[in-house]
């Protein structure tokens, strides 16, 4: 396991503004830099295609069909991540997969995106909330996953807050 793997992640927050295709991601590590969450092709404005780093791990997300933002694909080094909405048409219940991994993250009060949980515990718990009501720029991660949780599992649930929460602008 590489020290990323078991980093923990604090927040996450626009990079310019009220733009939200480019977000830096804050690990708990000071000794760790900030990491980036951004739209692959931001010119372009298609919100399909995601890129990250963090530490010298970089992971991508594409959706796995061009009209359906129902299923994603993220590719992180040796990992391979299947995201999927649990109920079709439903994107605030989702079912993440890798390896023996199997976890559902979900809106925690249903069609308000402020506040996202993960809703099996057998691997620790993780909540994402806006730092303020309304304002969905500044989130907050409580992270208290097990050590061994690989962080591309972390950036999934982070990317599904993010792409689901915010205006695609």
């Amino acid at each position: 396991m590489d020290s990323v793997s078991a980093q923990e992640l604090t927040g996450f927050a626009v990079e310019y503004g009220d733009t939200f295709k480019e977000w830096k991601v804050i690990p708990a590590d000071l000794d760790i830099n900030l990491g980036e969450l951004n739209l692959s092709w931001p010119h372009k404005l298609e919100w399909n295609d995601w890129e990250y780093q963090l530490d010298g791990r970089f992971g991508r997300f594409r959706q796995k069909w061009i009209n359906r933002p129902d299923e994603w694909e993220l590719i992180d080094g040796e990992y391979i991540v299947s995201i999927k909405n649990q109920w079709r048409g439903d994107l605030t219940i989702w079912k993440i997969k890798c390896d023996d991994y199997t976890l559902r993250f979900e809106s925690k009060y249903g069609n308000l995106t402020e506040e996202w949980t993960l809703a099996t515990d057998k691997h620790g718990a993780f909540d994402i909330f806006t730092e303020y009501e309304g304002d969905p720029r500044d989130w907050i991660i409580e992270d208290n996953l097990d050590e061994d949780v690989p962080l591309a599992l972390k950036m999934a649930m982070v990317f599904l807050a993010i792409h689901y929460s915010v205006p695609h602008r």
